[in-house]
């Protein structure tokens, strides 16, 4: 396996040559990653290097003078430029000096790059690779950090993650991680598990992004003493914040102690990348197991709020962020884990940073709460009402919105969608490409629903699914104008004999289908609907006219007088003696 040193001071390039490619795959191992010469060259004094990926300019000690130190420090090594596009003259320079290839790092592609350490010859004496000692510098993950902390932090992942293991069940702490616990407990007594989760996008995130962002986490981790990364698991980044070890915990540093004169020296660039550095400061005496300042909550929130903007900038990826409660450093890491996984995903779904102690004890909808909500559904349904279905979702969100979890809120959005599915299938049986046409990717509405992941696409995706719903019940009793027809001729004859018969053919239904079909689109059967037509011109009759009971029962459509009092009285709760003693 060939060991290889990047060198450059930009972080992007850092991370986008670390993640382009799969180097194990190709023979390779990322062994050494710097800002700028003095850095390298001070690590070939530790391990050998079989390649070397250097930019030229660089602040400190730029690409010539390492490449002039290389030939004591590393003579077997072999230099590769990485190359602007104005560097020509520069790269005719470095060829004198005995590089053997470079490749313009602004158009690199993987294949590119594959071609370019493919070319390089070693010496057959060289077997199979000098470097084999431990990764220095900014490493990937279980490469620049110590063997053994590499090593335990996969192993933790593996165990506090109860998802994946029954392992994770049990306490994972100090006893069980002695290399980590080291680390962790030096830099102070209080402890924080971090969860960062991207934000998902619907064509995922492919194998080079995943490693883009570990390797830009190793960056941004490394800048502070607080943090340490652990890792990737479960589609999250893992890491743990430890503080408390005096009154003030130190300022954000840097990790390698010769870059602090390096930067001194930097470009813009390189300045505006230190500035970018969390200058957090806790104030630990206001910190004891059972609770946080805001102040040091406040601090959290903004080192975590400079790690989602750099994730942003480079790698255009929004992260979510929780942290858990604050413990002591040898408490159960897994429980710890769990609430940062609790917080992040509150903050998928809400947004900002969070912490497990002030995102409250959110819990699953009651059952009888959930009947409610059901059969509140069912009734904006049969009134033809999606669009308020959806604002009766909007507000009690608003309402509760502390109550229940992310995954119960989504949970809820399909309940909804899902009945309204139903209804339209089931009253306007549109067809399958009628669907897909009017709704696109919102249908079906189920998958729509169950994919949303924050609240701002769970109320946009809810609001988009009940209007084109609504506009699709608007056009079809549009074009289903029947029961305007109906209704039209029932106000126009209520006085004459009206057969269901004879409506059922006005409609173009069968008697028994347009019952049923008058039932569904008006919520009322026909006879109620004829029957309270007729009552209502009755009672303006009894209130203008001095008009006998048997001519208006008449003139409403009733030859039996009897039946319209029985009729009148059980339509208006009151006889007919009764109603007009209080006109």
């Amino acid at each position: 396996m060939r060991s290889v040193m990047i060198v450059d001071d930009e972080s992007l390039v850092r991370i986008g040559l670390q993640s382009m490619i799969d180097w194990e795959a190709h023979g390779f191992r990322i062994a050494g990653v710097f800002k700028n010469g003095e850095e390298a060259l001070a690590a070939c004094a530790q391990q050998a290097f079989d390649v070397v990926l250097t930019d030229i300019r660089m602040p400190g000690m730029d690409g010539f003078e390492l490449i002039r130190g290389l030939r004591t420090a590393a003579p077997a090594a072999r230099v590769v430029i990485l190359s602007s596009y104005n560097d020509f003259e520069h790269t005719r320079q470095a060829i004198r000096l005995g590089v053997q290839d470079y490749i313009s790092k602004y158009e690199m592609e993987p294949e590119e790059l594959l071609r370019v350490l493919g070319g390089l010859e070693f010496e057959a004496a060289e077997g199979t690779g000098t470097g084999t000692g431990t990764p220095v510098g900014d490493a990937p993950a279980g490469g620049g950090r110590d063997a053994a902390l590499a090593d335990e932090s996969r192993l933790l992942l593996e165990r506090t993650d109860v998802r994946a293991s029954a392992a994770g069940e049990a306490q994972a702490n100090e006893r069980a991680f002695p290399a980590l616990a080291a680390a962790l407990v030096g830099r102070g007594r209080l402890f924080r598990w971090a969860a960062l989760k991207p934000v998902p996008r619907e064509v995922g995130y492919a194998a080079a992004e995943r490693r883009a962002m570990l390797y830009l986490a190793e960056e941004l981790f490394a800048r502070l003493r607080l943090p340490v990364l652990f890792g990737e698991s479960e589609e999250m980044l893992h890491g743990g914040c430890v503080w408390g070890e005096s009154a003030a915990a130190p300022r954000s540093e840097d990790a390698a102690g010769p870059q602090r004169a390096a930067d001194k020296r930097a470009t813009a660039d390189a300045r505006a990348t230190a500035d970018a550095r969390s200058d957090l400061e806790l104030d630990t005496d206001a910190a004891t197991s059972d609770t946080v300042a805001a102040a040091d909550r406040e601090a959290f929130a903004k080192m975590a709020q400079e790690w989602a903007a750099a994730f942003q900038q480079k790698l255009n990826v929004t992260l979510a962020i929780g942290f858990s409660a604050p413990q002591d450093v040898g408490g159960d890491w897994t429980a710890a884990r769990r609430g940062a996984e609790s917080a992040a995903a509150v903050a998928l779904f809400e947004g900002g940073v969070r912490f497990r102690e002030t995102a409250g004890e959110r819990g699953a909808i009651p059952d009888a709460e959930w009947l409610a909500l059901y059969k509140g559904f069912k009734q904006r349904l049969r009134l033809l009402q999606p669009g308020a279905l959806a604002d009766d979702l909007l507000a009690l969100r608003a309402e509760r919105e502390d109550r229940y979890r992310p995954a119960e809120w989504i949970r809820l959005g399909v309940a909804a969608v899902s009945q309204l599915a139903d209804f339209l299938i089931e009253r306007y049986n549109p067809g399958p490409e009628e669907l897909r046409e009017r709704f696109g990717a919102l249908w079906p509405f189920a998958e729509a629903a169950g994919s949303v992941r924050t609240a701002e696409a769970w109320s946009r995706t809810l609001g988009a699914i009940a209007a084109k719903s609504a506009e699709l019940v608007a056009r079809k009793q549009a074009r289903d104008g029947w029961v305007a027809r109906v209704r039209d001729y029932v106000e126009a004859h209520y006085a004459d004999p009206i057969r269901l018969e004879d409506m059922a053919q006005l409609a173009g239904f069968s008697e028994n289908h347009f019952g049923q079909r008058f039932r569904q689109e008006t919520g009322k059967s026909f006879s109620d609907h004829l029957t309270d037509v007729r009552i209502k011109e009755a009672v303006r009759l009894f209130r203008e006219t001095e008009l006998s009971t048997e001519e208006i029962a008449s003139r409403v459509g009733y030859a039996n007088p009897n039946y319209f009092v029985k009729v009148f009285k059980r339509a208006t709760g009151q006889t007919i003696s009764h109603f007009k003693g209080r006109r």
